[in-house]
């Protein structure tokens, strides 16, 4: 499954390059997130909780290294998830972007397997709650971005 886009962040750049790796900030920005913890520099692990339409897809360990970074400008995620019904593994790179004064351009795009129980709902259900979590995600996203630069952290 492939999930590309962009989204505009009404942030500097270097906001949201910090956003990005904050783990407190992705762990509440992300759907489903309970736990999230940066193990070391480039590492995070954490538990999600996914439901694929009326099904529970239950918890998932899930483990994202940094891959290439390009401060502010650029990184490359792996992806790893594992739970009780199935798999999700795959990567995602991520490119930031000046866009005038105080916004920056965030493009995605991201290739991931998704197998076991879950994968049997139907690829085009899975399809689109990838979807509709990666929108919440960003909404949520730009929501704590603008928080902090409103704090000034």
């Amino acid at each position: 499954m492939r999930i590309a886009g962009e989204h505009v962040f009404d942030a500097p750049r270097e906001a949201v390059w910090e956003a990005l790796l904050d783990p407190a900030v992705l762990a509440r920005a992300l759907p489903g997130t309970e736990r999230l913890e940066r193990v070391e520099e480039g590492l995070y692990r954490g538990r999600m909780k996914v439901a694929v339409g009326p099904v529970s897809a239950g918890g998932y360990d899930v483990t994202v290294r940094i891959v290439d970074p390009v401060r502010p400008e650029s990184y490359r995620m792996e992806i790893d998830g594992r739970g009780a019904l199935g798999f999700a593994r795959g990567t995602a790179a991520i490119e930031l972007a000046e866009e005038g004064p105080g916004a920056t351009r965030m493009r995605y795009a991201s290739d991931l397997q998704i197998g076991g129980k879950v994968a049997g709902i139907g690829q085009r259900l899975v399809d689109n709650v990838a979807k509709t979590m990666t929108a919440r995600g960003l909404e949520a996203l730009a929501a704590e971005i603008r928080a902090r630069v409103e704090r000034g952290a």
